[in-house]
């Protein structure tokens, strides 16, 4: 078996667990749906937009609060989300989509 058919199995394996997709399962497609760039924008904003809630929360309770930290965050957070679903996610999806699709 190649690399790239194990990475994409275990890519495929987990991402079928709930707990990834908490609290957006209703973004999640079926396995033979190939995930298209709308849903990755989607995606990116539920997901980053999350992640960035959560960081901001916890650094106003650590009081390390600073607008610097914010547009950082907010940059990574949103960022960071919209290059993974595009380059490892999607791709990887869309794989195991047209494999099961056969």
């Amino acid at each position: 078996m190649k690399l790239l058919d194990l990475v994409t199995h275990f890519h495929g394996w987990l991402s079928d667990k709930d707990f990834v997709w908490w609290p957006f399962s209703f973004l999640r497609p079926g396995p033979k749906v190939p995930m298209t760039f709308g849903l990755t924008l989607m995606m990116t904003g539920c997901f980053g937009g999350l992640g960035f809630l959560m960081f901001t929360v916890m650094a106003i309770a650590n009081n390390a609060f600073t607008l610097d930290a914010a547009v950082s965050t907010f940059a990574f957070c949103f960022g960071g989300f919209f290059i993974w679903f595009n380059s490892v996610t999607r791709p990887l999806w869309n794989r195991r989509a047209r494999q099961l699709a056969d």
